[in-house]
């Protein structure tokens, strides 16, 4: 989602890769309406939160390479200019809703966080690029562990998820693209990579809320606190975690195709900025304004809830028009045409 991403000539494979994604991070928020009723929603939702955000984020610190390496602060500053824009749109929609908001620059649990993220990601790791590379990876590893100890921290300048998804985007920084790319090559890889993504699926579906409260310990905004029962292997757990998103997300990357039929994937890849931006207000509109959920339990009544797909298609596809990615993209290259300008 950075403008990193928009870099010329390389593979369609993270363009594909990212609009899955990003159709993953809208599905989630729909499957959201229907976790009170519903524990295969809840099913849906971990098991896409077990891996959607940590890939992201690896392929964000992928393609900042060249905002880390030159210190281009100035499109680091395009984040937070997007970061205040989100956090003002997503204010007005829960003004007309009724629900009250409040407005805070400096807390943020919701969506924007990743913008704020995304400027702290940059930043973090320019300070640290001569820094033994295992040596960041296993301190920011065990500092996300124990970051679970202090309930404090949580939505301030979402540094809690700041710290726990940092070695994921360092990570991203240290791999090389061709690389990775050469390694995903091969139908056996592939195959044994599905089988493990459908084990896993499978084995999500079948445990159900007997997991689904670990479900706060893949936001990671969440301390240790949120677990329940299983508060005090926190530590261990997160280690888990880190685990276990790393098999997982190798396994998505592997077979995430490097081709689609007439590129569209691709092309809307390059566009998920404006559909993590703006489709909350979507979702706002079809669930709390129109009621779709209400509409469709009384027409379609059983499994109406697997509704959330076709809805979660057509926002991301929506939201892929070239007309809302000109406005964000303006917005995140805002600071440097100003600077640019001013030279």
């Amino acid at each position: 989602m950075s403008e990193n991403t928009l870099t010329a000539n390389r593979s369609q494979k993270w363009d594909i890769l990212k609009f899955i994604l990003i159709f993953l991070v809208v599905l989630g928020h729909a499957a959201d309406y229907y976790t009170g009723t519903h524990e295969h929603m809840r099913s849906l939702i971990f098991y896409i939160y077990v891996f959607h955000m940590p890939v992201f984020v690896f392929v964000s610190g992928l393609f900042a390479k060249r905002t880390v390496d030159e210190k281009r602060f100035d499109k680091m500053l395009g984040y937070i200019v997007i970061y205040l824009v989100l956090k003002i749109y997503i204010f007005i929609f829960k003004y007309f809703l009724g629900r009250n908001p409040v407005f805070n620059v400096f807390v943020e649990s919701g969506m924007p966080w990743f913008m704020l993220a995304l400027f702290a990601f940059n930043l973090i790791t320019i300070a640290l690029k001569k820094a033994p590379r295992t040596v960041v990876i296993i301190i920011s590893i065990l500092l996300a562990c124990a970051i679970g100890y202090f309930p404090s921290v949580r939505d301030f300048l979402a540094l809690s998820r700041i710290i726990v998804f940092y070695p994921f985007f360092y990570l991203g920084y240290c791999f090389d693209r061709s690389k990775i790319e050469h390694f995903c090559n091969g139908k056996t890889k592939k195959i044994v990579a599905a089988i493990i993504l459908a084990v896993f699926a499978i084995f999500v579906f079948v445990q159900g809320d007997d997991i689904y409260s670990l479900r706060y310990l893949l936001t990671g905004r969440n301390p240790y606190n949120t677990l329940g029962k299983f508060e005090t292997a926190g530590f261990l757990l997160r280690l888990l975690y880190y685990l276990v998103v790393t098999i997982i997300g190798a396994c998505v990357i592997i077979v995430s195709p490097s081709k689609t039929p007439f590129g569209l994937c691709a092309k809307f890849g390059q566009r998920t900025l404006a559909v993590y931006g703006l489709h909350y207000g979507g979702l706002y509109l079809i669930y709390d304004i129109l009621q779709l959920k209400p509409f469709l339990n009384e027409t379609i009544g059983r499994y109406s809830e697997w509704s959330v797909v076709p809805v979660s298609v057509i926002i991301t596809l929506f939201f892929s028009v070239d007309f809302f990615n000109k406005g964000l993209t303006f917005l995140l290259n805002l600071p440097s045409n100003l600077l640019k300008r001013k030279k």
